[in-house]
C-alpha cells in the first residue's frame, strides 16, 4: 500500500512542480512591448445583482476615468431585490455615459451572471468591451491602459486583479486570498509568454467585439453556459492570427473586495473549479494543467491524512512538500519583486503554500457535490452529467463497503 500511495503522490506531484518551474522560467521571458495609440469606442459592462452597498463606489471610480475616445458604461441590473436599480438610475441621470440595462427573465442556456453580461454587450455600442464587477475600484487611466494593448493582432487583454492594496492584507485569511489571486495572475502571465492561454478574471477583462462575435459569443458551446472568462479566453486565443496578452502596468490593475470568510472563499473557488470541464473541448492542455493541480492537491492532502497510519510514508510526503514549497517560494519571490508586491512574500507565501493543497482538494471535491447560486446559475447538461456520475460512483463505493 505504501508503494502505491508514493507512486500516485509523485505521479501527480512531479508534473505540478515542473509546471511551476515553467512558470518561474516564464517570468524572465520578455512580454509584448507593442502599444497602440488608437482610441476606439469602448463599452464597460458591469453586471450587478443586489449590489446596493458596493455599487456606488464602483460607479464613482468608473466616472473618474480619463479616456480620450468614446466611452460608455452599461450597468446591468440582474433582477436585484435591493436598491441596486435606484443607484444605477441616479448615476445615469447625472452622467449620460451611464446606461441602465435590466434583465427580467433568466436564460435557459447561460448562467445568470453570464446572461447579465450578455445583455450588456447586446445593448452596447463600443468596438471594445471591458468587463468588470460591481465591487471593484480602478486607476483613473484603467480604460486607457487596457485599450493601449490592443494592437491589430490582439483579441483579448487580461488585467491583474488584487484583493488588497500593498501592505493591507493583515489577517491570515486576507494574506492567503491575496497570495492566491497573485499566483493565478503570475501563472497566467508566464504561460501566456510561452504562447499558452491559461485563465483570466471576469472583473478585469477586455476583448474586441468583432472577436467576441466571431467565436459565437457566449452561446457557441451547445447547452453549456460557455460565457465564463476562462473558456472565452481559450476561444479567443484560438482565432487565426489573434492572440491574448496580459496587461501588467499598475494603471491596468483592479482592486476588488476579499470574500470575507473562509467558507465564502471556498465556495467561490468551488464555483470556479466546477466549470473547468467546459474548457476541455477547446484546450486539452489547459485542462491537463488544471488536472495536475487538482490531482496533486487531492493526493498530497490524502497522503498527509494517512501518514500516521502508513509506515514509511512521512519522508516521501515531506520531501515532495518541501520541493513544492521551495519552487513556489522562488516563483513568488521573483513575481512579487517584478510587481512590487513584496508584502505578499515571506510568511504570507509559506502560509499559502502550507494550506493550498488542502484548499484546492476541498474545492475540487466540493465542485461535484454542491452547485452555487447567482454566479454559477443554471447548470449545463455536462455539469449535471458529471454530478450524476460522481454520485453514482459514491453509491457503488458505499454498496461495496456494505457488502464487504
Amino acid at each position: 500500500m505504501t508503494s502505491a500511495l508514493i507512486f500516485l503522490l509523485y505521479l501527480f506531484g512531479v508534473p505540478y512542480i515542473l509546471l511551476m518551474v515553467m512558470v518561474v522560467v516564464g517570468m524572465f521571458r520578455p512580454g509584448p512591448r507593442e502599444r497602440s495609440s488608437a482610441r476606439p469606442s469602448v463599452t464597460v459592462v458591469v453586471p450587478a445583482h443586489d449590489e446596493e452597498d458596493d455599487l456606488p463606489g464602483t460607479l464613482e471610480s468608473l466616472a473618474a476615468q480619463r479616456y480620450d475616445g468614446e466611452l460608455e458604461f452599461v450597468i446591468v441590473d440582474d433582477r436585484s431585490t435591493d436598491g441596486t436599480r435606484r443607484v444605477i438610475e441616479a448615476f445615469a441621470a447625472r452622467d449620460p455615459r451611464f446606461r441602465l440595462v435590466s434583465v427580467t427573465e433568466p436564460s435557459r442556456k447561460l448562467a445568470p451572471k453570464v446572461n447579465a453580461v450578455d445583455h450588456g454587450i447586446r445593448a452596447s455600442t463600443g468596438a471594445l468591451i471591458l468587463a468588470t464587477d460591481a465591487d471593484c475600484r480602478y486607476h483613473p487611466e484603467w480604460v486607457a491602459g487596457m485599450v493601449s494593448h490592443f494592437t491589430p493582432d490582439v483579441a483579448m487583454v487580461v488585467g491583474y486583479v488584487s484583493t488588497s492594496r500593498p501592505g493591507a492584507a493583515r489577517t491570515l485569511l486576507q494574506r492567503f486570498e491575496s497570495v492566491d489571486w497573485f499566483t493565478l495572475m503570475l501563472v497566467s502571465r508566464s504561460l501566456t509568454r510561452f504562447g499558452l492561454k491559461f485563465a483570466s478574471s471576469a472583473n478585469n477583462l477586455a476583448y474586441r467585439r468583432s472577436a467576441f462575435e466571431a467565436v459565437g459569443g457566449f452561446g457557441a458551446a451547445g447547452r453549456a453556459p460557455s460565457g465564463d472568462e476562462d473558456l472565452l479566453t481559450q476561444k479567443l486565443g484560438r482565432l487565426p492570427g489573434m492572440r491574448v496578452v496580459i496587461a501588467e502596468e499598475p494603471r491596468t490593475r483592479v482592486l476588488t473586495h476579499g470574500v470575507g470568510s473562509a467558507r465564502a472563499l471556498l465556495r467561490q473557488r468551488r464555483r470556479w473549479v466546477s466549470r473547468y470541464h467546459h474548457v476541455l473541448h477547446y484546450h486539452p492542455g489547459f485542462m491537463a494543467g488544471i488536472a495536475a493541480l487538482g490531482a496533486q492537491s487531492v493526493f498530497l492532502s490524502l497522503a498527509v491524512l494517512l501518514t500516521p497510519f502508513v509506515p514509511g510514508l512521512l519522508p516521501w510526503v515531506a520531501g515532495l512538500w518541501a520541493v513544492k514549497a521551495l519552487v513556489e517560494w522562488v516563483g513568488m519571490g521573483v513575481g512579487t519583486h517584478q510587481f512590487q508586491r513584496r508584502d505578499l512574500w515571506g510568511l504570507s507565501t509559506l502560509w499559502w503554500s502550507l494550506w493550498h493543497p488542502a484548499f484546492i482538494a476541498a474545492s475540487v471535491v466540493g465542485s461535484f457535490l454542491r452547485p452555487s447560486a447567482w454566479h454559477a446559475g443554471a447548470e449545463s447538461y455536462r455539469r449535471r452529467f458529471f454530478q450524476r456520475r460522481w454520485r453514482e460512483l459514491l453509491r457503488r463505493v458505499r454498496a461495496g463497503m456494505a457488502r464487504g
